[in-house]
């Protein structure tokens, strides 16, 4: 399937990510485009169109996220829905917000908190998911404290 080797290609969205964190209102959608990437220099190409449905993403939860940097772990004991996240700023000052910024719950973090050592830094994130889907997450990760 294609859609599996999206990050290959040069798309028009500003990368791969971006279609996936738009919310559609699939009732205003009035065009389609079809991009095409790879196509072999002076050889006709054909393509075969069956019929094009908009399909809403599926709402997932990701339960107890958590990162890892340098051997440390911190958890957030919390279910993330689809849309929401997590900013956490220290072990006390950790928020779980909805998809429209909105402050939805405090969340006390467990676990210690992941450090950046100087140079190259493993970052690892695991989850689990109520259901057999592959569910996908965007983390940032930004440094505070003196230059390392």
């Amino acid at each position: 399937m294609e859609g599996a080797r999206i990050e290959e290609f040069s798309w028009p969205y500003g990368g791969g990510y971006g279609i996936y964190r738009e919310l559609v209102d699939y009732k205003e959608v009035e065009k389609v485009s079809l991009w095409y990437n790879n196509l072999p220099p002076g050889k006709t190409v054909t393509t075969y169109l069956s019929p094009i449905k908009a399909l809403p993403l599926l709402a997932e939860k990701l339960v107890n996220p958590n990162i890892t940097i340098g051997g440390k772990t911190v958890t957030f004991p919390v279910e993330i829905e689809s849309g929401q996240y997590v900013e956490f700023r220290s072990m006390t000052d950790c928020k779980l917000y909805g998809q429209k910024g909105e402050l939805i719950a405090e969340i006390t973090p467990q676990g210690e908190t992941p450090m950046l050592a100087a140079g190259e830094n493993a970052i690892e994130f695991n989850c689990t998911t109520p259901s057999n889907t592959s569910a996908r997450t965007y983390v940032t990760v930004i440094g505070k404290g003196e230059p390392l």
